[in-house]
């Protein structure tokens, strides 16, 4: 069944591994890591408006109690729940995501991407709620506000690489998504880079260039450039695709703000959307694509907008559970592994967008669980309690 091999990313064993590796249950004895992650995934999926009440109502159900069958509490109060997220070992939570990803790429077999996105999303809250995080620049209402960064490398579906990012040095995107990059790289040189013009610098253009990083992404119209080879890569334009109209393909050295001119030359591709006309400008250091495929490579990077409006949305990533930093890093792990989950499912049941597949999946895995029990039971209600007691003794 689809259901048994989308739950067989995250195996039993794992969790308990992890937790050794980790050590991340020394201190603690009543709320496990385990448990934390199965009650906050399991409210991910079955709730849209998670919080810390509705996580400390959910514990008490017998659906999360077949679930939880390895730690057995009859009640939990959501102080608690709070307080063990703000002092837990993230680093459980990472390793899990991590080993999550690795499973879903054995699961995806061949079908893997040949692109990676990235991209940032923010959180902001007031200041006086939220510790962590940086000020916004200016007076008046900015001065109170704290913003957090969250900036990711999609493909395949889901977020391959999170990053959590509190400090005011990350606010520009020439920093913060230059460094993913960067730290992605290093693992995997293969698969070209796609993010949108947050990052202007040329320098950091130069430095992947040099590190043999290839990217595709768009440059500002009135961006300085010196043509060195006018149509170096297409004698027939324009070229229409389903889009744009492609108008040039040039190869060009870029000029920064400072008037400084970049050490590689890189292809600067004009075309007009056909919509509306509008001029894009896409810039690449990849000579052997071709034009049209720039376009498709980069048009494709809106997939990651769509999995941030997904996470705010449907898993109301925008609401921190935990204002902590240790709590915001385990809700972002755990919201990760919800999606690689809602991904796979996505995949099995062939269903189109977010919001159906994950009304679906939640309503089967609680009928493959009522299933269970039913099973379990003999058809009768009554020994329902009686079964869960037995299993976690």
């Amino acid at each position: 069944m689809f259901l048994d091999k989308v739950l067989s990313l995250i195996p039993s064993d794992m969790l308990v591994e992890l937790a050794a590796e980790t050590e991340v249950d020394i201190f603690s004895k009543k709320l496990q890591a385990e448990v934390i992650f199965k009650l906050l995934l399991h409210c991910l999926i079955s709730h849209k408006d998670n919080s810390l009440r509705t996580m400390e109502s959910a514990y008490e159900t017998l659906l999360f109690a077949s679930i939880n069958q390895n730690f057995q509490k009859k009640s939990i109060r959501y102080n608690s729940i709070s307080k063990r997220l703000s002092d837990i070992n993230p680093a459980y939570f990472e390793k899990l995501f991590s080993n999550c990803v690795s499973l879903y790429k054995q699961y995806l077999g061949k079908d893997q991407e040949h692109i990676i996105r990235f991209d940032s999303t923010i959180v902001s809250l007031s200041s006086r709620l939220l510790k962590t995080g940086y000020n916004l620049k200016g007076g008046g209402n900015a001065a109170n506000i704290r913003q957090l960064k969250f900036t990711i490398g999609y493909s395949n579906g889901i977020a391959e690489k999170v990053h959590f990012f509190t400090s005011q040095s990350h606010t520009s995107e020439n920093v913060a998504l230059r460094e993913v990059v960067l730290i992605q790289s290093v693992e995997d040189k293969n698969r070209i880079k796609v993010f949108d013009r947050g990052i202007t610098g040329r320098d950091t253009y130069d430095e992947f260039t040099a590190h043999g990083i290839r990217f595709v992404s768009r440059l500002s119209d009135n961006a300085r450039y010196e043509i060195r080879q006018a149509g170096a890569r297409n004698s027939a334009l324009p070229i229409n695709t389903a889009s744009v109209s492609i108008l040039s393909d040039d190869l060009c050295y870029l000029y920064g703000n400072k008037g400084k001119k970049s050490k590689h030359l890189y292809r600067r591709i004009e075309s007009v959307r056909i919509t509306d006309g509008k001029r894009i400008v896409f810039v690449t250091n990849d000579l052997d694509l071709k034009a049209e495929d720039v376009t498709e490579v980069y048009r494709r990077r809106w997939d990651i907008e769509v999995f941030f409006k997904f996470i705010k949305q449907l898993f109301n990533f925008s609401h921190l559970v935990n204002r902590s930093e240790n709590g915001i890093k385990v809700v972002l792990y755990v919201t990760m592994i919800a999606a690689i989950l809602l991904s796979a499912y996505k995949k099995e049941t062939k269903q189109p967008g977010y919001k159906i597949p994950r009304l679906k999946f939640a309503a089967d895995l609680e009928a493959e669980i009522i299933k269970y029990l039913i099973i379990k039971c003999g058809g009768d209600p009554e020994k329902m309690n009686a079964i869960l007691l037995c299993n976690s003794s």
